[in-house]
């Protein structure tokens, strides 16, 4: 399986690029020689002639994309203006898209001397064929991470587009055998999702048993979704479980409602940082950053505004210096003193649910919804980098609640804090109120870390998700303080207190030391002491060991002494690829009960599988009194702009892989990593592959290949890069019409054509983008991208003359030209 493989290493690199690579030559030594022959070795009676050509634009050794260029028999390069200011603008603010727009003036072409007065400093490198951009004036740069941007930021690869319309259907089968009812009926889940263009219908049900006994078919949500990701907001009507409300917990209701996050669009971008402190560089600059005490890293950055929002600070006190030295060995430090603890909101942002509808008053499979109208909201704000206020409001024609809540990090004083409160009336007044306190210190091996948190509700205090009236006064205390010793030690420390009206208080304190001996093998060792419950009030032991093998295997043995409870497991874990098999075997004894457990998963393309048999019983002896076998298979079925495909489970989104009608009798392999004959889905008899797992609002690639290629044809880069929306579905096609490669020697009557560069066109390939054709130092050449059938004409710039190429119908891949002659140069 090569073909994916050999074509993913040139993901990126430009057209022109590509043809050199398909000739094995070095590109820099070839641009160098076709510049410079041109330039300097005219023959007599031959007009010297410009050389148009598409060549990349480089910045700080990335590729932004091609730009044209016109390059003089002299050297001398003149840019294309559109295909500059496209890709140029990538880097610049709004400033200096504008500066240059005035440098451009509305020219099609600009010189590299008109974009230095502008400050654009950009040349073009003969050396290696590309349009090299060596500085912006900083004021004209964005502000960007000190570490640079991640790749996926501004990513090589264009993303392909989703499907039009798109669907999936999750189906699991649930077989439960039990001795003492037998077999019951089998309970069939389905949910899934049809998008079309930017609205989502989702569901969720199924045909199970329900409280009352009754076998009958379900649906436990159905709902309306339409996402605006560019604002961070969602629409959604339906049967409703939101989820961004604080303090109160949501209700299930019938409805409509609008939430605003950023986290549910953008949940892996940074979010806190330095107070928005940044840098400005007016020169190019080596900045040496020292973290905590210790160099972390040395970067050398171009003029520009950089944030210091990458930095790997550590939650807790730091101290972060940077060392700045610029082009003329000048030396400054600037030095912050900072206590940082993330919070979940940049500076200024804000978070909003609103809701209204209708209560749910019963769920069993599925909810019952009454006449009793309820309005439910909630938002926060964060004021700045270290403060969060926030509050909502629920009001049903029963129950009327308010909340407030906060989160702050006081700087003066070490440590995180949380504060959330509510007030309810119906059935009396009732109020709620939680806290918490978290505190990270030092760093490395020093590192202490201390949460507590405390819960409290009062018995009148309700919410409209309540579905009974029934509440008890009830009040928790947690605390944990942990500490690494050395690398491989640490210990761990906590006590929690539980009281509630009407039962026995109850409480814990406990105290553990874990230790590494060697990198594969973890001992923990502790006391305890509690009271209150069923374990009676006593002190215990408890000790574990957990044992890492080869693999993916690792065994893991525990025993408390307080609860009288022994558990040991042998488990292998799973992995995502086709052909996966996981285990798991589990023994457990406590005070009056023994059991036995094991489960197997295995992962098909097609499937998911999976089952498990647990025996228990009152000791060692009766340990197969009760016995229980359950087995589940899990399928999708998916469709995207009417591609089919048959696979496993689909969590959001999907993309459906299929092969093109000229790849007939090959099937496709997808995953994100196809290496050592690993992949995640593939084609076959029952349709497209399916990649199941694509989540959304977030740019991911799969790698995608053949299993068996014609040499010569050309399936693309190997990798399709997509940023699903949500439960969206993605058809993609391996292969394509042009999917021949043609290889030959020129020569110019007797002689080798070397160094020759020219254009490709065609007369009855309508979709058919001319390409630059070249040969190298003996006349050899290589085309790609031809489709059978067709006829391309080749024309050399230096001369004008002129071949074709008729590719055969017949042809399968690579075709092999021999010699093609043109008429030697009249001298």
């Amino acid at each position: 399986m090569t073909g994916g493989k050999s074509a993913g290493l040139i993901a990126g690199v430009s057209r022109l690029a590509l043809i050199t690579a398909c000739l094995g030559l070095p590109y820099g030594a070839r641009a160098n020689e076709v510049v410079a022959r041109q330039a300097k070795e005219p023959t007599a009676g031959q007009q010297s002639r410009s050389i148009d050509m598409s060549v990349p634009l480089v910045w700080n050794g990335r590729v932004l994309g091609d730009v044209l260029v016109q390059v003089e028999p002299d050297g001398t390069a003149a840019i294309e203006s559109q295909s500059l200011t496209t890709q140029l603008s990538r880097l610049l603010n709004d400033a200096g898209v504008l500066r240059l727009r005035e440098a451009i003036a509305g020219d099609p072409f600009v010189t590299s001397s008109e974009l230095a007065t502008a400050g654009f400093d950009i040349n073009f490198d003969m050396s290696r064929l590309a349009l090299v951009v060596q500085a912006i004036e900083a004021t004209y740069r964005p502000i960007e991470p000190l570490r640079g941007r991640q790749e996926s930021a501004e990513p090589e690869l264009p993303t392909i587009e989703p499907a039009n319309f798109s669907a999936y259907l999750n189906t699991s089968a649930n077989l439960i055998y039990r001795d003492t009812g037998g077999l019951g009926p089998p309970e069939i889940f389905l949910s899934g999702a049809a998008r079309y263009r930017n609205v989502v219908l989702e569901y969720d049900g199924g045909l199970a048993e329900g409280l009352n006994g009754r076998y009958r078919p379900y649906r436990r949500a159905v709902r309306a979704v339409y996402d605006q990701p560019e604002s961070y907001r969602r629409w959604s009507a339906g049967d409703l479980r939101l989820t961004n409300t604080g303090r109160l917990q949501t209700p299930f209701i019938g409805g409509v409602a609008l939430e605003k996050s950023r986290r549910v669009f953008d949940p892996f971008a940074p979010v806190v940082n330095l107070g928005g402190r940044q840098i400005l560089l007016t020169s190019p600059s080596t900045v040496e950053v020292i973290v905590n005490g210790a160099s972390y890293q040395t970067l050398d950055l171009q003029p520009g505004t950089y944030s210091l929002e990458d930095l790997p600070i550590q939650a807790g006190s730091n101290d972060v210096e940077l060392v700045v030295r610029d082009a003329t060995g000048r030396e400054q430090v600037t030095r912050f003193d900072y206590f940082f603890e993330p919070i979940e909101l940049e500076a200024g942002e804000d978070e909003y649910t609103f809701a209204a509808g209708v209560l749910a008053t019963e769920l069993d499979l599925q909810p019952r919804y009454s006449d009793d109208p309820v309005a439910i909201a909630h938002y926060r704000k964060a004021l700045s980098d270290t403060l969060i206020l926030g509050g909502g409001f629920q009001a049903s024609q029963d129950v009327q609640v308010v909340s407030a809540e906060t989160r702050f990090v006081p700087q003066v004083i070490p440590g995180s804090f949380d504060l959330q409160a509510a007030v309810s009336s119906g059935g009396g007044t009732g109020f709620a109120v939680r806290g918490g306190y978290r505190l990270i210190a030092g760093f490395g091996p020093e590192a202490i870390r201390f949460s507590a948190s405390f819960d409290y509700n009062s018995d009148n205090f309700r919410t409209v998700s309540d579905l009974t009236d029934f509440r008890l006064e009830s009040l928790s205390l947690n605390a944990i303080f942990s500490k690494s010793l050395s690398p491989r030690t640490s210990i761990l420390g906590g006590a929690n207190y539980l009281s509630r009206s009407g039962a026995r208080d109850q409480s814990t304190v406990f105290a553990d030391i874990s230790h590494s001996t060697r990198h594969n093998l973890r001992f923990t060792a502790g006391v305890e002491y509690g009271t209150g419950s069923t374990f009676g009030r006593n002190f215990g032991v408890r000790a574990s060991v957990s044992y890492f093998f080869g693999g993916r295997h690792r065994a893991d043995a525990s025993y408390q002494s307080r609860r009288k409870l022994a558990r040991a497991t042998l488990s292998r874990s799973l992995t995502n690829d086709v052909g996966s098999l996981g285990y798991s075997i589990n023994a457990q004894s406590s005070d009056g009960s023994t059991s036995l457990d094991g489960v197997v998963d295995y992962i098909s393309n097609r499937f998911e599988a999976r089952a498990s048999l647990a025996t228990s019983g009152p000791n060692l002896g009766g340990v197969t009194d009760n016995r229980t076998a359950r087995l589940q298979l899990g399928t999708s079925f998916a469709i995207a702009d009417g591609v089919f495909g048959i696979g496993r489970p689909i969590q959001d989104s999907f993309l459906l892989a299929r092969p093109h009608q000229t790849l007939r009798g090959t099937d496709v392999i997808t995953g994100r990593s196809l290496t050592g004959g690993r992949y995640e889905a593939a084609s076959g008899p029952l349709g497209a592959a399916v990649v199941s797992r694509l989540s959304s609002y977030n740019t991911q690639d799969v790698r995608y290949d053949i299993d068996s290629l014609e040499a010569g044809y050309d399936i693309g880069t190997g990798v399709a890069r997509v940023d699903p929306p949500y439960r969206s579905g993605y058809e993609f096609v391996v292969g394509n019409d042009r999917f021949v490669s043609a290889v030959g020697f020129l020569q110019s009557g007797e002689e080798p054509a070397a160094l020759m560069v020219g254009r490709i066109t065609s007369v009855d390939d309508e979709g058919f983008e001319a390409q630059p054709f070249f040969t190298n130092s003996v006349g050899r050449f290589g085309v790609i991208g031809l489709a059978p059938g067709r006829t391309y004409v080749v024309r050399l710039n230096d001369t004008g003359q002129e071949f074709t190429i008729e590719v055969p119908m017949e042809v399968t891949g690579l075709l092999r030209l021999g010699t093609v002659r043109v008429p030697a140069k009249s001298d």
